[in-house]
């Protein structure tokens, strides 16, 4: 059997296992917030050029194309997976209000294309929704359709404060703002630092305000080093393997982001914040790419237009071999690259600080909840268990 074939109906064996109503999930709920690495088609429902609803995305994914900007699953798709969680759908209507239309025991995604942490990111492609916007549409999820769905106030507490929060964001305020001097003044008002700072600052006030609406179990991702990824690397016209001065922004950024999850972790209430270490995995991904089975670490799987989007140009055939290949296309990683990045977080080390997830969540003060009954301990091993194998999968094909 083909080995992409094989990968597929793998796949799909683990999507099938996520569209199961689970009995004994980790969490009640995946909430998801960021940009385009994450998103699941929000950004189907707004103007903007910036979309993946076209072949060939969604090639290996087990529906097809729904606008998720990779061949196959995201991180979160696979962390739903594990977490026993229903599959995540757009959350956004094409009003920039909630589609109420799915069980509460699933993933919610907020996430948008190139939506970043400042309100102007992304805007020269059209219509965009910032994490502060993203934060807003959860907090119409707490007052209007949660209501809805329990009987108590002291119920929807438990539901948020047990479900797990998830945020991928800051990649756009550099690829979609910072990089791009020719429509944003951004480069020009703020040295490398300073712009650091209102990038932090400002998700340090996004993420308090999660916890102001209940969220007391929070994962947030680094921004990977976004000067070895082909879009950089296609406008700036270096034929180096990265480019270190990008690469110097984004660790500045990383950076104080440590240091804000750090205060943020103490000075809210029982509150537990991860970390996800990215920067550096995918660093090595790109530099030791045989180590994880990777063989093309460099050139993106699709052909990738003209336009500077770096997205895939429509209907066009992709490389065969997309399990071996760490990026998709010029701005986005593969299903492979997800994959390893999301079983690293969930029960991994090294990467997660200052606990992997399942660890974090084993250990967090558990209140009882409103799902099924269950609690952390009554994982679902099958979960996981369909997620590490298909990374032991990857690793031998």
């Amino acid at each position: 059997m083909e080995e992409n074939t094989f990968v597929s109906l793998f796949l799909s064996l683990v999507l099938l296992q996520l569209c199961i109503k689970s009995q004994s999930q980790l969490v009640p709920a995946l909430h998801i917030f960021g940009d385009s690495a994450v998103d699941v088609g929000n950004s189907i429902y707004l103007n903007t050029s910036f979309r993946a609803d076209f072949a060939p995305y969604g090639i290996d994914f087990v529906v097809g194309q729904t606008g998720r900007f990779s061949n196959g699953v995201s991180i979160t798709d696979v962390l739903g997976t594990a977490l026993g969680v229903d599959l995540a759908y757009p959350i956004v209507n094409g009003t920039n209000t909630i589609n109420f239309l799915y069980n509460k025991n699933q993933a919610f995604n907020y996430a948008y294309g190139t939506a970043g942490i400042l309100p102007e990111t992304g805007e020269a492609t059209g219509e965009t929704l910032s994490l502060g916007q993203q934060v807003g549409l959860f907090k119409q999820t707490v007052e209007i359709y949660l209501p809805q769905q329990f009987k108590s106030s002291q119920e929807i507490s438990r539901y948020i404060s047990n479900s797990l929060f998830v945020v991928f964001t800051g990649s756009n305020d550099y690829i979609h703002n910072y990089l791009q001097p020719s429509q944003y003044n951004s480069s020009r008002q703020y040295n490398d630092e300073k712009f650091a700072d209102l990038l932090v600052t400002e998700y340090g006030n996004q993420l308090s305000e999660l916890h102001t609406l209940g969220a007391r179990r929070m994962v947030v991702f680094e921004i990977p080093p976004l000067g070895c990824y082909p879009i950089v690397l296609e406008r700036i016209k270096s034929n180096t393997r990265c480019v270190e001065n990008v690469n110097n922004m984004v660790t500045i950024f990383n950076d104080k982001l440590g240091a804000k999850v750090k205060e943020l972790s103490s000075t809210l209430k029982d509150t537990t914040i991860i970390l996800a270490k990215t920067y550096e995995l995918v660093y090595d991904m790109i530099n030791n790419s045989s180590t994880y089975g990777l063989e093309e670490a460099a050139k993106p799987c699709c052909v990738v237009g003209k336009d500077g989007s770096g997205l895939c140009v429509p209907e066009k055939t992709p490389c065969e071999k997309r399990n071996t290949t760490l990026f998709w296309d010029q701005a986005h990683i593969s299903e492979a690259a997800n994959t390893i990045i999301a079983v690293k977080a969930f029960n991994g080390s090294g990467l997660s600080t200052p606990a992997n997830i399942v660890d974090a969540i084993k250990s967090a003060k558990s209140t009882p909840t409103a799902h099924n009954g269950t609690g952390p301990n009554s994982v679902s091993y099958l979960n996981i268990l369909l997620v590490l194998a298909f990374f032991v999968v990857l690793s031998y094909l």
